[in-house]
């Protein structure tokens, strides 16, 4: 969702998940997402160079400002961790002008929910305005998945943040971009380095907002978790 309010600001060119698996191109906006559309050939030009040289390709085409202030793209920790990704990580590491916007869940609860919903259920991570948003019967979690899930989340945030420490950093949680008072964004706006503004997206959002009627063993949990730093999760539904 973030990657999409970004690109409602004219000055500011926001890739997604550019660094896709081999062979394939995913993401791109602006000049490169028109270009992709016209020819085909293109796309896979890009895919090619990507795999070829990820530094280069990094420099050269996800950076390219396209005429905008700023440019951003997305990684996700379960990839930055992955053996394919050293390389790259090792260059946003040691390059010190990249700006790390470090967007986290603050009910972890909801993340796994989430996670596990588009997974095993759905399929489905985004919706955008005009599609239907698809139904979901309660499901079943399982209390040790979760708590290996919340774990490894918590682990990989303290891992990336002490990796990125020396970089200049900026937290914002999903709660806060959601939230009804918009002064974190406009807080974004300012440490990317462009005029804050109202932020629009056409992506809806996916999932019910109460917990206990989105898991089906919702008191079993909340119990298996009663004594534990994680109840908090469970407060917030």
């Amino acid at each position: 969702m973030l990657v999409h309010l970004l690109r409602s600001h004219p000055d500011i060119c926001s890739h997604d998940e550019v660094f896709s698996a081999p062979g394939t191109l995913g993401g791109m906006t602006g000049t490169y997402l028109m270009k992709c559309r016209a020819e085909p050939d293109f796309a896979s030009y890009l895919a090619a160079e990507k795999d070829r040289d990820p530094i280069k390709f990094l420099y050269k085409v996800v950076l390219d400002l396209q005429g905008k202030k700023a440019v951003c793209f997305k990684l996700k920790h379960d990839e930055l961790v992955l053996p394919e990704y050293k390389v790259l990580r090792d260059e946003i590491v040691n390059d010190r002008d990249f700006r790390i916007i470090h967007l986290r869940r603050e009910n972890l609860l909801r993340r796994y929910l989430s996670h596990y919903v588009a997974n095993r259920v759905t399929g489905v991570t985004l919706v955008v305005r005009s599609q239907t948003i698809p139904e979901v019967q309660p499901v079943v979690l399982d209390p040790h998945d979760c708590k290996k899930d919340f774990e490894t989340v918590l682990g990989r945030e303290k891992e990336f943040a002490e990796l990125f420490a020396e970089h200049p950093g900026f937290s914002i949680s999903y709660e806060e971009m959601i939230a009804p008072d918009t002064e974190k964004i406009q807080s974004l706006l300012e440490f990317i380095g462009v005029s804050r503004r109202e932020l629009t997206t056409t992506t809806r959002k996916l999932g019910r907002d109460d917990l206990r009627e989105a898991i089906a063993n919702f008191e079993e949990l909340r119990s298996y978790f009663a004594s534990s730093p994680y109840s908090k999760f469970f407060d917030q539904t």
